[in-house]
């Protein structure tokens, strides 16, 4: 763990108050939902609650499905970084934050289409220098709410994404949203 130097005192309520430096950083939001976990050693641990993660080992066979069929880069993620991947950028996807631009897009409910002619592109992580090349993703919902997305990314040209690609992934988004509402 590391330590902020930061103290605070419960209030008579037994509320505490999570410092803005610290919401700011791991952007916690009012009203986020947050877990909390103790260990044996009598610490509390807090940590934003994302309902994806509870996906766990599915998500995994869900990408390599995705990489299987489409022979791509394929990614799932929560609204904060991507929980699986397959394909050759595996290791460079699994675990990597969000870029800001592409939270913003699946807050909105949009879904992506774009190769290498495209005019603007959106940055999925948020160190990526470069931009794939190609990108088809989908958001994930449950209950209304966005909770993540599903996406096929490419660093080489190929033949474009297109409605194939794009219906097979509104399919994973649907089922893995449905999965998370029961």
């Amino acid at each position: 763990m590391k330590a902020t130097g930061i103290v605070r005192r419960i209030d008579e309520l037994g509320r505490l108050v999570i410092p803005k430096e610290i919401r700011r950083s791991l952007r916690i939001r009012e009203s986020d939902p947050i877990e909390i976990y103790t260990d044996r050693d009598g610490e509390i641990i807090l940590r934003k609650y994302a309902r994806m993660r509870e996906l766990g080992e599915f998500a995994g066979t869900l990408v390599q499905a995705l990489n299987g069929t489409f022979g791509c880069n394929a990614a799932i993620t929560d609204m904060e970084s991507v929980l699986a991947a397959a394909g050759m950028q595996k290791s460079k996807l699994l675990g990597a934050a969000l870029g800001e631009n592409y939270i913003a897009s699946i807050r909105k409910r949009q879904s992506i289409i774009y190769d290498d002619t495209a005019q603007t592109r959106t940055t999925i992580l948020s160190d990526q220098a470069e931009p794939f090349l190609q990108l088809c993703t989908v958001p994930v919902t449950a209950n209304g709410d966005p909770v993540g997305s599903v996406i096929l990314l490419s660093e080489e040209r190929r033949d474009r994404f297109a409605l194939p690609e794009l219906q097979t992934l509104k399919a994973f988004s649907l089922y893995l949203g449905k999965m998370l509402e029961e």
